[in-house]
């Protein structure tokens, strides 16, 4: 006998007979009477007599494989594969989309979950017309679909609670599957807060994800959607440099004017995989992935900035013990053309009205002419969060762009 066709499979254990395992077969864990194959004891050359070896010829084995792959796959192949394969496709038809947020390349950790509360997903069939429209919660951030072969889109918008809507801007309601097209996709600032002197509340801190991806007739594609920053977020602290300087106590009221009030959700700027340099997206280009890639893709929606779409926000706040005013706003996202302006009033009475009101300030911060002298360029920022803090010195201001972090983190840099 040829023994280099010999694979030994145990060793050094004798033969029990059990009512489990019938003479000369070896019983294989799914029970099946075709995938038995016969074996027989033989002595291993190189060992001590009296070791043996229970032993089965190759092209059984070869054949026993075969069979045990052909039952999983009919016992359903995903539960199967899904432990042994960590690619992006398995054996059943459909996509699956997995949402992704890292911080805008911050961290190597999917944080999806710790920033983002809801997912609204709209679904495009390759005509750019709505298909599928689904509300993703917390732990259900990968979304199942079941769709017919062919090329898609997705458009994401993460974190809308009844401030912001997404309406059909063609049809002027609510997106309409079967009718809706991608480029008529618009989310609004419609039911933020509203005050009696026509100043907004807040905005959501809004997330927006774009993606085309294919589907095949024999797998599911796994489709990795990258999550960006879709909110303007300014915080600011004013403090007088002189501490003889008279600061009345009582209520103050920050107003940030010019602000966007609607975006176009399909994007405008993408960062392809691999790179930082922003490029303009095309509606015709298709960024599908390979099946096996995981890069990381971010987009950019485009944002309106027409007259009638522009919105004043504003904020209430207090002198401290300090003698500082601190506050924040959270609202759309601004381009490098956004004409912002930042103005700190102190409420003379119970009605705010700006025209009577003494402004805090020596006059309006120009904030688009700031972000231009520190070579911000906010239509390519990931993420538009920004910290000033604002010395006043009689007419004299010192404007200093803050890192990133809390209050206490706080730390000094150029000024303008």
């Amino acid at each position: 006998m040829n023994r280099d066709h010999i694979i030994p499979i145990r060793a050094d254990k004798p033969k029990v007979r059990t009512p489990q395992t019938r003479k000369g077969y070896l019983k294989f864990p799914f029970h099946s009477v075709a995938a038995r194959a016969p074996f027989r004891n033989i002595e291993s050359p190189n060992s001590r007599k009296g070791t043996r070896f229970n032993a089965l010829p190759t092209g059984r084995v070869v054949r026993s494989a075969l069979i045990f792959s052909l039952l999983a796959l009919s016992a359903g192949c995903e539960d199967v594969y899904r432990s042994i394969r960590d690619d992006l496709t398995v054996c059943v038809p459909g996509v699956e989309l997995l949402y992704d947020y890292n911080e805008e390349n911050s961290s190597r950790e999917n944080k999806v979950e710790y920033w983002i509360q809801t997912i609204d997903e709209y679904i495009f069939d390759q005509s750019g017309i709505l298909c599928s429209v689904r509300h993703l919660i917390p732990g259900r951030f990968a979304s199942k679909v079941d769709l017919p072969e062919g090329r898609y889109s997705v458009i994401a918008v993460g974190n809308t609670d009844g401030r912001s809507s997404v309406t059909d801007a063609s049809l002027g309601r609510a997106p309409v599957v079967g009718l809706t097209h991608r480029e008529d996709l618009r989310l609004s600032l419609q039911n933020a807060e509203q005050f009696p002197d026509g100043t907004r509340g807040p905005s959501e801190e809004l997330f927006h994800g774009y993606r085309t991806f294919s589907v095949g007739t024999t797998y599911t594609s796994r489709i990795r959607v990258d999550l960006v920053n879709a909110h303007f977020q300014l915080r600011f602290r004013i403090r007088w440099s002189d501490p003889r300087a008279e600061v009345p106590a009582g209520v103050y009221y920050a107003v940030l004017q010019g602000v966007s009030s609607r975006y176009a959700l399909m994007p405008e700027w993408v960062y392809p995989k691999g790179s930082f340099i922003a490029e303009l997206h095309s509606p015709q280009s298709h960024d599908t992935h390979a099946q096996t890639d995981n890069s990381i893709v971010h987009h950019i929606p485009e944002t309106a900035h027409r007259g009638d779409n522009q919105l004043d926000h504003s904020h209430t706040t207090y002198l401290n013990a300090n003698r500082e005013i601190r506050g924040a706003f959270t609202t759309y996202r601004a381009k490098c053309d956004t004409p912002l302006t930042l103005a700190v009033h102190h409420a003379s009475g119970d009605t705010r009205i700006r025209a009577n009101d003494p402004m805090v300030l020596p006059h309006a911060i120009d904030l688009r002419a700031f972000f231009e002298w520190f070579d911000y360029n906010l239509d390519h920022e990931l993420k538009q969060r920004y910290t000033l803090d604002i010395a006043v010195n009689g007419e004299r201001m010192i404007i200093t762009p803050i890192e990133e972090g809390g209050v206490g983190d706080w730390t000094e840099g150029g000024n303008l």
